[in-house]
């Protein structure tokens, strides 16, 4: 009973939910694009899009006022994976932190309703989830959970948004029976079978700081600085700040930026403090792996595996953890993939 479900919402907020498009690709977008896809791969562009839009105008300036942009159209996306919801907490907390609050951001995020769909299995061959301290399916904020149970879904509310939407009577209401199956299937995907490039021990060798800066430069040595590994992260908020001029006036925007390009650290003066690829590879990683450990109580890598999706090198997360492994030492052989950077070929690994 999707389709009721989803036109029954589409009478309150604007909806998006991963579309299944002709070329096989799969975007987030409203209903009608394409084909809903709630089982296989995960769009590209992440759901932090929503919340954190590519470009957006922050302010606007005229003569004397100063207008800060903060309005929030009420939207709901449907059916994002597990990593997706974590990713979103992650930016929340970093949009939030401190005491002060991003107005933009938190205006989106009041706004929005989260529906997740649990995983069965893994979305594609780079998911890894569970070694990034996650699980198959979401443990906290999200407003519904749906968990496929073959003929039909158990829902889960996780929040007051989401005991509104189950008493709009789209529902049956769950039994003991359905219970039992529903804890069943958790305990299973708890357990399923994913790449493993050893997290916790790339995390024990950044904290011990003893990755020298030859390992980064070497590494940096192949990569392209496209940036795509930044722009498809569903937790990177690097951005710039920029003033687009017209006759009435000033529009500030906001938009994606990537600390691996060399113009992000580059001041005014021209002294640049990451002046080689490799200080910003490894800034990038050590902020992902180390800094946000420490600041945060966890990596920021949620293991969607986007970024060795995109990566044309094969300089993605999961070949970086386990290149950290392999160089250092720091996994007991068999307990992890920990030579995957050795493995991979063309179409993944062996």
């Amino acid at each position: 009973r999707i389709g009721p479900l989803l036109e029954e919402l589409a009478l309150q907020r604007r909806i998006y939910c991963p579309q299944l498009l002709p070329g096989g690709e799969v975007v987030y977008a409203e209903p009608g694009l394409g084909n809903l896809d709630l089982d296989n791969g995960k769009p590209l562009i992440s759901a932090k899009a929503f919340l954190m839009p590519q470009v957006e105008a922050i302010a606007e300036f005229a003569r004397q006022e100063i207008s800060i942009i903060t309005e929030a159209e009420p939207t709901l996306l449907f059916g994002i994976a597990p990593c997706e919801m974590r990713a979103i907490q992650f930016v929340e907390r970093f949009m939030t932190r401190d005491g002060l609050s991003d107005p933009h951001f938190t205006s989106r995020r009041r706004a929005m309703i989260i529906i997740v769909v649990a995983c069965k299995e893994p979305r594609d061959r780079f998911c890894f989830c569970i070694e990034a301290n996650g699980k198959p399916f979401a443990e906290s904020g999200y407003d519904l959970q749906m968990f496929d149970l073959g003929d039909f879904y158990v829902v889960e509310s996780g929040s007051a948004n989401g005991d509104a939407l189950l008493s709009l009577g789209l529902f049956e209401e769950a039994g003991p029976e359905d219970a039992r199956l529903l804890e069943e299937e958790k305990s299973r995907t708890a357990k399923i079978a994913q790449i493993n490039p050893g997290m916790a021990g790339a995390l024990r060798v950044l904290a011990k700081e003893n990755v020298d800066e030859e390992f980064w430069e070497n590494l940096a040595a192949c990569c392209l600085n496209c940036g795509s590994c930044v722009y498809v992260c569903p937790t990177c908020t690097c951005y710039y700040v920029t003033d687009l001029t017209s006759v009435k006036g000033y529009t500030r925007l906001r938009g994606w930026d990537a600390c691996l390009h060399e113009g992000f650290s580059r001041e005014t003066s021209g002294h640049n403090p990451r002046p080689t690829p490799g200080t910003r590879l490894a800034r990038r990683h050590e902020h992902k792996l180390k800094f946000d450990v420490m600041n945060f109580g966890g990596s920021a890598c949620v293991g969607c595996g986007r970024c060795s999706l995109v990566c044309p090198v094969g300089l993605g997360a999961i070949e970086i953890i386990s290149k950290l492994n392999w160089s250092f030492g720091s996994i007991d052989e068999g307990k992890s993939d920990f030579d995957i950077f050795k493995k991979r070929g063309k179409e993944g690994w062996e």
